[in-house]
């Protein structure tokens, strides 16, 4: 960005001497200088008001220029210009623009309606209210006075513009007239304006409230009339406002699935001289439904109506006699001469016959219906549906057939994903409530040889002339690939009928080859091994890179020397370059079937692959991954090549950390030279990786001597992992004892104890510790120790003994925690009766504290044990009047354990959805409290849980009572801290919740007495800070939820409520981040606004100041307000 003043003023005189010249070339060159110096100098034009109205005047001119080249380069000068004017230069230029239109129609928008429109799209308003005075501006000229229609082209390109980009400002008193000119021209005469007027009431549609979008269809059904072409016009216009927002219709969605049903003519079973006509009323009614069914639950009343409707039209061709003829036909010429595809290409762009789209519609339906509503899967499978699909995929129009192609595909997809939340373990309980018949798994296998069967005469249909069909056939099979014996019928199909190596080809094999068993493949594995290695050997690089995958997968399912030599060549060729050398070396790390001499010729070339800089890291990876799985076949020797490698390797930044993985894990298999441990510690002093180090230094061969040196260093060290102490710990052995026991208040020091003892069976020693503690000796201690030795070891301390100490407030908790750990040893033996003593105690918070410490360690737990612990914790919270923090903390740490631990089933699921409607205030917080406790774990959080769970849990933001309200917006920070991504469709439901928590609340509000002095003090302060927070967090991310929040209600809420002393803080660097970005704005009212609180604040402090009673806090806020009000106003 240039400042260059003098450079751009002496640029744009030679550009106002040029633009004047007879020459049209002369001017057309001077307009392209003028837009350069616009995108080089726009700081210099922004600052020096002089030039833009210099500048304005050329372009005016020159977009009436006789040169038609002269004009549209005027027209590009637009955009660099407008973001730089002021408001008041943006607002006289659309005056000046639209001064110059005519009243003439024409077919096309003129020149200065482009104009208009650039400088509507690239739009900078500092000011809210400029917008709609644009809007008084420019409407008067595009609505006709008399008739209240628009009947130019230009108008209404102006107003789709005006609606697009300043649908915010629009003047309240000017919405109705806006669509009630739009509804008008829809139903006028139907023309251009009156399709594109249908796209502008769409736009408009989000700008209206419930009573305005009432107004609206009461108009849309005053101009309905009973024509075919009233009626297509009706429908277009309802769908431009589905389109935009389906749930403004719910309201009227009995009606309006009415309409299109009564639409869709069912009972019209003869051709009619209106067919074109009536078919294209009906493909917009079934239109309408699709964009519908995305209102969600609103919608069940209707599916089994519209599953019937979706029968009929999916065949629906009444200028044939069925689908069953065509079979017929199919077969009578099998034999015939093929045809090619290219004859019927897009026929139905040629014909009048437009029932194919109905075809194509009823398709998508049933696909939308299936993702929208995963129930319906049984239905669509058992009522014919599914096989209407697969019967009809071959339709005469290949749009038709992409279609239904895909709906199969989306229908298997959404079945697949129903049975993978069960079918990755065995069922439980209330799991096996589905019996196979129902199960859509099972259907869908059913119609397994009969998918086949019709994709291969499909596949034989397009041979060799349709590769984008036969490509979106082979796709279809990536999705679709557990076929088991039928397998080896496509397989041939796809050889006799391929074109040649591509990259679907080699997909569709790498997902049948993952899925399918060898014995499934047969004679055609020659081919496959064959085309994949005409892939790894070609001179092509995509090829090649594409092949080493497919290759990798059929590897892993059998062994071959073709491909494995192919591979290992390709990864020792340094004629090939770095990108495929690292993607062939990490390949061959992946391999699971290599013969014992073919696992030395990998792991010979890695020593030659690590003197190569380019692949160094993949190579360790991979040697990393063979070792873990050949290690039975590997000589020491050729491991120890390998380490003198990493010797060279392991103080080089680029590798330290490679190469410590990977000698953590060789050292789990095989003795190595201790000279490297050295160069380790040298890290480990740096204290770089120091649990990794310790891991690979405690299987070295040091003395123990050195071995403990390092280990009381390590004990000092709180970052490094137990974990990685342990492996030490065991080395060493007994002599640890003494050093361990020095310190007996430390947690993980009486755990490596604890190590010690069960690793060498030192039962003389517990029983030493058992004797000690029954004589009140080292009480905490001794409790700490045999609980960690009762999780492995038996231990004599009995359940009442560790009981007794709940008494004491000092030992409750380590007992309560020893206790935990002792049972579940022996889960089965004491559980029922342990859960039956939680519900009759009364000490359930600390017994709570033991059933978490079995569900830590017990991984056999089975779903009965899960269940009764569930109801047991909830019993216990209902049996507590008043939300007790505590117990709720331990409890949702218990609930949310089961939920990670029963993830593949829904139901915990469900039951802690029903609980969220509990009216025990102590059971729904805590609920909520578990749901917020398994955010944490990626795996779990899915869209799936935000649907049934967290939209649940977010709106009882809103709830009166405080501790609900306050765990509730915690999730909610948890959810942006940890699964952002998943939250951002979400926003415009959840924002207005968190606007409502932004300002103090009289409900909340408390008086409290301190000395002579009554302090008032606001119960709900930090509510209020985490809805600030929440709305930082945002600001933070403006560019990734520019589509999804209005920055400009998030300004305007802060400023409103965030100018108060106690949030102040937070609420200022809001306002200053969000005053960054060119699409926030302050308006005239906020502005004055924040002028008037900032200054009563300092004020306030002010006068504080003036006697002398200021505090340290109350300068700390003047230090923010200033700041706040120099970034603004300065």
């Amino acid at each position: 960005m240039s400042t260059d003043f003098k450079g751009a003023d002496q640029k744009l005189k030679q550009v106002l001497d040029k633009v004047k010249d007879v020459d049209p070339d002369l001017r057309f060159m001077a307009l392209n200088d003028l837009n350069k110096l616009l995108r080089d100098h726009n700081l210099i034009i922004s600052t020096v008001n002089s030039y833009s109205s210099k500048i304005m005047n050329i372009l005016l001119d020159s977009l009436s220029d006789s040169n038609s080249d002269v004009q549209n380069q005027a027209l590009k000068c637009f955009e660099p210009l407008v973001v730089n004017l002021d408001d008041r230069e943006v607002l006289n230029l659309l005056k000046n623009l639209n001064a110059n239109q005519t009243a003439t129609a024409s077919i096309t928008t003129s020149i200065h309606t482009m104009a208009i429109s650039e400088t509507l799209e690239n739009l900078n308003l500092r000011d809210a209210s400029t917008g709609s005075l644009i809007f008084v501006e420019l409407l008067p000229t595009l609505i006709t006075q008399e008739t209240g229609v628009i009947n130019s082209l230009d108008s209404i390109e102006i107003l789709i513009n005006l609606i697009g980009n300043l649908s915010n400002a629009i003047p309240e008193h000017e919405l109705s007239t806006i669509y009630t000119a739009l509804v008008k021209t829809i139903f006028g005469d139907v023309n251009i304006i009156s399709k594109k007027s249908i796209i502008a009431l769409g736009n408009l549609v989000n700008t209206l409230s419930p009573e305005e979008f009432s107004n609206v269809l009461k108009l849309i059904q005053a101009e309905h009339k009973d024509t075919y072409e009233n009626i297509n016009i009706t429908f277009l216009t309802y769908n431009s406002l589905a389109k935009a927002n389906s749930s403004l219709f719910i309201p009227y969605l009995n009606d309006l699935v009415s309409f299109s049903v009564k639409h869709l003519y069912l009972d019209n079973e003869d051709l009619d001289d209106d067919q074109i006509k009536i078919d294209e009323v009906r493909f917009e009614a079934l239109q309408l439904i699709s964009n519908l069914i995305s209102v969600g639950d609103d919608f069940i009343p209707f599916i089994d109506q519209i599953l019937n409707i979706v029968s009929k039209f999916l065949l629906y061709d009444p200028y044939t006699n069925s689908y069953e003829e065509e079979e017929g036909i199919d077969e009578e010429f099998s034999d015939a001469e093929d045809f090619s595809d290219d004859e019927f290409d897009d026929v139905e762009e040629e014909s009048d016959d437009n029932t194919w789209k109905l075809r194509k519609i009823s398709a998508k339906l049933a696909a939308l219906l299936t993702q929208q509503f995963p129930s319906i899967l049984y239905n669509i499978y058992s009522n014919g549906i599914f096989e209407a699909l697969i019967n009809s995929v071959s339709d005469s129009s290949e749009t038709v057939s992409f279609e239904k192609i895909h709906s199969l595909d989306s229908i298997i997809a959404v079945t697949i994903k129903q049975h993978g939340k069960r079918s990755s373990r065995k069922r439980r309980g209330s799991d096996v409530s589905m019996s196979d018949i129902d199960d859509s798994l099972t259907q869908l296998t059913k119609f397994r040889n009969k998918i086949v069967t019709k994709f291969i005469k499909e596949l034989s249909n397009v041979k060799h002339n349709n590769l984008n069909k036969f490509n979106t056939l082979l796709q279809f099979f990536q999705r679709f690939n557990r076929l088991d014996e039928d397998l080896k019928p496509l397989l041939i199909a796809i050889r006799e009928y391929n074109f040649g190596l591509n990259l679907d080809l080699l997909k569709i094999y790498s997902a049948l080859l993952t899925n399918n068993d060898l014995e499934y493949f047969v004679s055609e594995l020659n081919y496959i091994v064959d085309t994949i290695n005409s892939g790894l050997t070609s001179k092509n690089h995509i090829s090649t890179l594409n092949s080493i995958e497919t290759a990798t997968d059929l590897l892993n399912l059998t062994y071959n020397e073709k491909l494995t030599d192919s591979i290992i060549e390709i990864a020792s060729s340094n004629k090939n370059d770095s990108e495929i050398r690292n993607t062939t070396i990490q390949s061959v790390g992946e391999l699971k079937t290599l013969p014992s001499n073919k696992v030395q010729d990998v792991l010979n070339l890695f020593i030659d692959t690590l003197k190569y800089e380019p692949i160094v890291v993949s190579t360790i990876k991979s040697v990393t991954s063979i070792i873990e799985i050949y290690h039975e076949l590997i000589s020491s020797d050729i491991v120890n090549k390998i380490v003198q490698i990493y010797e060279k390797l392991v103080l080089d930044v680029n590798y330290t950390l490679y190469v410590i993985e990977s000698l953590s894990t060789i050292v789990h298999y095989f003795q190595i030279n201790s000279s490297i441990g050295d160069l380790l510690l040298q890290l480990f002093n740096e204290d770089k990786y120091q649990s990794l180090i310790l891991r690979v230094i405690s299987s070295l061969n040091f003395d123990k001597e050195k071995l403990k040196t390092i280990y009381i260093r390590a004990l000092t060290i709180d970052d490094i992992e137990d974990s990685a102490l342990i492996d030490l710990t065991k080395r060493i052995g007994s002599d640890l004892i003494p050093t361990l026991e020095n310190d007996q208040l430390n947690t993980r020091n009486i755990k490596l104890l604890a190590e010690i003892i069960v690793d060498e069976n030192l039962i003389d020693y517990i029983r030493i510790r058992e004797e000690e503690l029954s004589q009140g000796k080292s009480i905490i201690f001794n409790i700490k120790l045999l609980g960690f030795i009762g999780e492995k070891l038996p231990v004599s301390i009995s359940i009442d003994q560790l009981l007794s100490y709940f008494k004491d407030d000092e030992t409750k908790i380590y007992a309560a925690e020893a206790l935990g750990r002792i049972i579940s040893k022996d889960s089965k033996g004491y559980l029922s009766d342990f859960l039956t003593k939680i519900r009759n105690s009364q000490d359930s918070y600390l017994l709570m504290i033991s059933v978490k410490q079995i569900l830590q360690i017990n991984n056999e737990l089975i779903y009965e044990d899960f269940n009764d612990i569930w109801e047991t914790t909830i019993s216990v919270l209902q049996n507590t009047n008043e939300i007790d923090e505590d117990l709720s903390k331990i409890s949702a740490q218990i609930l949310g354990l089961i939920l990670v631990n029963n993830n593949d089933t829904n139901y915990f699921y469900n039951k802690a959805t029903e609980l969220l409607k509990s009216k025990s205030l102590s059971v729904l917080y805590t609920i909520i409290a578990a749901i917020k406790f398994i955010l944490a774990y990626d795996n779990i959080v899915s869209i799936e849980l935000f649907d049934s769970l967290l939209l649940q849990v977010f709106n009882k933001i809103s709830d009166e009572d405080l501790k609900i309200k306050q765990i509730s917006i915690i999730s909610l920070i948890t959810v942006l801290n940890n699964q952002f991504g998943l939250l951002i469709p979400y926003l415009s439901n959840i924002l207005p919740l968190v606007y409502e928590e932004l300002s103090k609340k009289k409900q909340y509000q408390e008086t409290i007495q301190i000395g002579p002095f009554k302090h008032k003090v606001d119960k709900g302060l930090e509510v209020r800070k985490n809805a600030f927070e929440i709305l930082y967090k945002l600001s933070l991310n403006h560019n990734l939820l520019n589509n999804n929040v209005d920055f400009n209600e998030i300004l305007h809420n802060v400023i409103e409520h965030g100018l108060s002393a106690d949030i102040i803080t937070i609420s200022s660097l809001i306002i200053i981040k969000l005053l960054e970005f060119e699409d926030v704005y302050l308006s005239v009212e906020d502005k004055q606004f924040l002028s008037n609180g900032i200054d009563k604040l300092l004020g306030g402090i002010k006068k504080k100041e003036d006697q002398q009673k200021d505090s340290k806090e109350e300068q700390e806020t003047k230090a923010v307000l200033i700041n706040l009000r120099n970034s603004i106003f300065e």
